[in-house]
């Protein structure tokens, strides 16, 4: 291996950091539509979105027993064009049962690339012997706020089908392009006899610290734009700027999160982080007018920001033997959060308000503070 092949690396990681960020951006606009499209409550719709949790939670588990077996960079470019693909599906649909359906392969998609994704990162971040997972989510931050404005304006000018078709084709050559450069397969490939195993105590503190962070992200990515619509009365390309602010937020923070968790370590980092996310969150909450909302959400964003990519990394390194496996169990129990998370913000909302349901994930960024210390495992780079 020559001396610049992770650098390489780094950078082909993030474009599919981006890639991925683009996706699920790109699907924000769609998400107000489809609710509106199939004519359902917030709490049938919530419940309809827990296909994406189906799949993507059921799916995790084995995808960190195939990145042991067939190594990450080849899981991340399968799984990759499997979301390009499934991407599509959700839009189309014109029934609650197709819609529930494609969320199911769409969550597979999600779920199976995201632990890919991530275990590739730390191999890449381990040959390069510094940190660099905060700047890998930056890129999808950014991906998720670049997407999110873009898929916005497409869908305005070429339709539902035509928005997403295009940036599918886009996302799918730009992941081609960038796998060439990721490192070889034998990285991370078959180093554990045992494909399988029972998640450690460590490994499930860290999992239930990430099901309440991405609890807080899912819950904005799926109700954020629909809570700006219901609020203001606002059209659905503005009522998507929430999620876009909160994604560029978050962006900023890790950027430089690799940075300040050199220097102040991951326990006070994720501490102040999360107090910051509760704060901004319910001002956003309580804002009176869509502006003052938006500008609340960058702030949470820039809170929320560095505090998964510290979950993962620790999550990579408890299982050296085997750090795919390690992501997978982390990330299991963290998207249980991400995709559960916005059909019970659903159910509170049905019996109450939209924004007072999504006072939860004040109440979830609150926990996570309270129990910042466990995520010093992060720290044994």
């Amino acid at each position: 291996m020559t001396h610049d092949t992770p650098a390489r690396a780094r950078g082909a990681m993030a474009t599919t950091f981006l890639v991925h960020g683009i996706l699920i951006g790109a699907w924000v606009p769609h998400i107000p539509l489809a609710k509106e499209r199939l004519e359902a409550g917030p709490a049938v719709f919530g419940l309809a979105l827990l296909a994406f949790a189906s799949g993507a939670v059921c799916t995790m588990p084995i995808a960190g027993v195939l990145i042991n077996r067939f190594g990450s960079a080849a899981m991340t470019v399968v799984t990759g064009l499997l979301f390009c693909v499934a991407f599509l599906g959700p839009v189309m649909a014109d029934t609650l049962t197709a819609f529930a359906i494609a969320g199911v392969v769409m969550g597979i998609a999600i779920g199976s690339m995201d632990v890919a994704m991530n275990a590739h990162g730390i191999a890449v971040e381990n040959a390069l012997r510094k940190p660099i997972m905060s700047m890998l989510h930056g890129s999808f931050s950014v991906g998720g706020m670049v997407g999110t404005f873009l898929g916005a304006l497409l869908l305005d000018v070429l339709g539902e089908f035509g928005q997403a078709s295009l940036i599918a084709l886009a996302c799918a050559a730009a992941l081609l392009v960038a796998s060439r450069f990721y490192l070889q397969n034998d990285v991370d490939k078959g180093l554990s006899g045992s494909h399988f195993a029972w998640p450690t105590r460590a490994t499930v503190g860290l999992g239930l610290l990430c099901f309440l962070a991405l609890m807080i992200e899912g819950s904005i990515l799926d109700w954020a734009a629909i809570m700006m619509r219901e609020t203001y009365q606002v059209e659905a390309s503005v009522a998507a700027l929430g999620f876009g602010v909160y994604q560029g937020g978050m962006a900023v923070s890790r950027f430089t999160g690799d940075w300040i968790r050199l220097r102040v370590g991951a326990v006070k980092m994720v501490m102040t982080s999360a107090l910051m996310t509760a704060l901004s969150t319910t001002a956003a909450l309580l804002a009176p007018s869509p502006g003052l909302a938006i500008v609340a959400f960058v702030f949470a964003g820039l809170g929320l920001g560095n505090i998964v990519p510290v979950l993962f990394a620790g999550g990579g390194r408890l299982e050296p033997d085997a750090p795919g496996r390690g992501i997978a169990a982390v990330t299991t129990l963290g998207y249980m959060g991400f995709l559960c998370g916005p059909p019970l913000i659903g159910l509170i909302a049905q019996i109450s308000t939209l924004s007072t349901a999504l006072f939860l994930t004040v109440a979830a960024a609150l926990i996570i503070a309270l129990f910042a210390r466990r995520v010093q495992a992060a720290d044994g780079y």
